[in-house]
């Protein structure tokens, strides 16, 4: 089975590669090429509605993306993305995972403040857990508002089905959010942001979660193209079972290679 895994991580990403590179025609197009490492820890990654029970761990991700974008009319993009990300924990290696993934859309400038960007996409998900194994497609829409050349606000929705090994893990998510960035100096940029996650489980009781995030964070350009991300979120989920509901607090930091 790791070696299934292994074979599907690296055809994924030979894909992406290759999706990406062809895509961008030399005469219009411009390549997206994004590379990162990622420490991650969570204080109730198990899910425990009681403090005294709350279960912590650490766990790093590995990502790199490739693609390109073109304009087709005054203002118009049409965009070819391909991610690629390993999930490795530190004690609940049950849910080390590999997640592959293709997305591709249309942005439109709608003025000098408004643009929109409408995306479906697809991945491929497989954990050490196998039951968590899936496929998943769904589709994204955004608007944002450059306020002023150092403010902007997005707000978007995206659709997830996910289809896993087990009904158990298989789910129609719904997620609608709002985000803000502020640049404080040409190298340095202040996040804040709101989401909400729904999720209907396939199984026979039809299991439902939600989960609410409020997020902060900072990004900082170390040299030209390296930024540095710091990041921390608080979570509230519950779910329409009595008794479910916890708190988790989730604290990041990061290095990304954007090209």
């Amino acid at each position: 089975m790791q070696s299934k895994k292994v074979l599907n991580s690296v055809m994924c990403l030979f894909v992406v590669v290759l999706s990406g590179l062809v895509f961008v025609p030399k005469a219009s197009g411009e390549l997206i090429f994004d590379v990162g490492v990622k420490e991650t820890y969570e204080d109730n990654i198990n899910g425990s509605p009681v403090d005294a029970d709350k279960k912590g761990d650490f766990y790093t991700t590995i990502s790199a993306a490739v693609g390109g974008y073109t304009e087709v009319a005054d203002g118009t993009y049409l965009f070819l993305r391909g991610d690629a990300a390993t999930y490795l924990y530190s004690k609940y290696d049950d849910l080390d995972a590999t997640i592959g993934g293709i997305s591709a859309g249309v942005y439109k400038e709608l003025g000098d403040i408004l643009s929109a960007q409408i995306a479906l996409k697809g991945k491929i998900k497989e954990f050490k857990g196998e039951p968590r194994d899936s496929n998943a497609y769904g589709g994204t829409f955004e608007l944002k508002q450059q306020i002023t050349r150092k403010f902007w606000i997005k707000e978007g929705y995206e659709y997830e089905k996910n289809s896993a090994d087990s009904r158990l893990f298989s789910y129609d998510g719904h997620s609608i959010g709002v985000w803000s960035g502020y640049k404080i100096t040409p190298e340095t940029m202040l996040n804040v942001g709101y989401s909400y996650l729904t999720r209907k489980y396939d199984d026979a009781s039809g299991f439902k979660t939600k989960s609410h995030t409020v997020s902060v964070g900072a990004v900082r350009e170390l040299v030209k193209m390296v930024y540095v991300n710091l990041g921390y979120d608080r979570q509230f989920n519950d779910s329409n079972v009595s008794n479910t509901d916890y708190k988790n607090n989730i604290y990041t930091i990061g290095v990304t290679y954007s090209f």
